[in-house]
């Protein structure tokens, strides 16, 4: 299952950002248009995209991440196929509503949601696994759809992406995803058929309007929202940032891959760390960091301060990902586990839709990415102080579950 949700995380990438700045030079000078304007249409896109995602929460609870995974890793073919045809400003919005939905959005929530149900006591751990995974798989995004570009041309590597993401997913979804341990008779970690029937009805988990009372769920909403907003935004215009520089484009496309050592070494450790506590601190770390990576763009004068600003990202991403992914379903319960990522992955995928704009408007008005930077790092200082007060639940308040939840 880990595997699975590795490969649909990974697929994710023509989708995301790293994977869509490759393309934002062919966007400018063949659709005539400008770095902001592009940044506009994928604000909208992405804005746009994002309110489907409480809705695609709820039908991932109701339907399983089997069903739910066939049927958004073929609507994601087809939206990738439509990026080939753009013609227009608005052809290019519409065009990023849907890869920003279904993939950003929809297939990357469905392959957490997937590790979240299929584990418990190593959930951390398998959420720093996958984590890492699907950072390596992400990282190499832009890497191989710059080559596919600079041979086959733009046009044709948004093709190619749409056959191949379907292609490797539908058969691994059909053929091996199950949606629920208990269907194979296992409970979450392993286990027996005895087992876990024995445990089907200890599922516990708050309801949305319950988890939107809670200080600690608000908690992890920002750490998600402005870690998604300010990387996005870093990412989206780092191949223009480091030429600015003196990497070349194809330089700047590698500096993704130290992104990997970053979020690996975050992922095992924080992994460990919420298995065994109840992560209360780990919201604020987060959030320090995310200050630190913005600092840091300032002093991308070499090439070992340019890898040191591309490992602070991985680990920023990394541990992010991690108190959103493992935090979410320890401190919230996993019966209602989709409904509450829905409402994460909607302001997650807002926040990343601001963030291309808001980095390039404050560029223009203070002259410079790493002057912008420094002014929207007080976003996560503001973050990291309301987090030194709020932690988990109450345990006590803890609500239970029937056996007829759907995790």
């Amino acid at each position: 299952m880990v595997i699975i949700a590795i490969v649909a995380g990974s697929l994710t990438g023509p989708g995301q950002t790293v994977g869509v700045s490759v393309f934002v030079d062919s966007f400018v000078n063949d659709l005539d248009l400008s770095q902001t304007s592009v940044s506009l249409a994928y604000l909208i896109g992405t804005l746009l995209g994002a309110t489907a995602m409480p809705v695609v929460g709820q039908q991932i609870d109701r339907f399983g991440v089997r069903t739910a995974m066939l049927v958004i890793a073929s609507l994601f073919g087809l939206a990738l196929l439509n990026m080939s045809l753009v013609q227009n400003w608005v052809w290019l919005a519409a065009g990023f509503v849907f890869i920003r939905m279904l993939g950003q959005g929809s297939l990357s929530m469905v392959s957490t949601v997937t590790v979240a149900v299929w584990f418990d006591r190593f959930r951390g751990r398998a959420i720093g696994v996958t984590t890492i995974g699907v950072a390596a798989g992400i990282a190499l995004t832009p890497i191989v759809l710059n080559a596919s570009i600079n041979r086959y041309g733009w046009r044709q590597t948004w093709v190619i992406a749409a056959v191949t993401v379907p292609a490797i997913i539908v058969p691994l979804a059909w053929f091996v995803l199950v949606a629920r341990p208990v269907d194979v008779g296992q409970r979450p970690d392993g286990g027996g058929a005895d087992e876990a029937e024995s445990t089907r009805g200890t599922a516990w988990g708050y309801t949305r309007a319950q988890a939107l009372t809670q200080p600690g769920f608000w908690l992890i909403l920002a750490v998600s929202t402005l870690t998604s907003m300010l990387i996005t935004g870093l990412n989206f215009h780092a191949i223009d940032l480091l030429v600015q520089n003196g990497l070349t484009k194809d330089e700047a496309a590698t500096m993704f891959l130290p992104q990997i050592a970053g979020s690996t070494a975050s992922a095992l450790g924080l992994g460990w760390i919420v298995d065994r506590t109840d992560g209360r601190y780990l919201p604020a770390a987060s959030m320090a960091l995310l200050a630190g990576s913005h600092f840091l763009t300032t002093t991308l004068s070499s090439n070992a301060l340019v890898i040191t600003y591309a490992l602070s990202l991985g680990i920023t991403g990394g541990s992010a990902r991690v108190v959103s992914s493992a935090l979410l379903p320890k401190w919230f319960g996993v019966t209602h586990i989709g409904s509450l990522n829905g409402v994460l992955t909607f302001l997650g995928v807002a926040g990343s839709a601001l963030g291309p704009f808001t980095l390039s408007l404050a560029r223009e008005q203070f002259g410079s990415y790493g002057s912008a930077a420094i002014v929207l790092s007080v976003l996560p200082v503001a973050a990291m102080t309301y987090a030194l007060f709020v932690g988990p639940p109450d345990p006590a308040i803890r609500p239970g579950s029937g056996t007829t939840a759907i995790v």
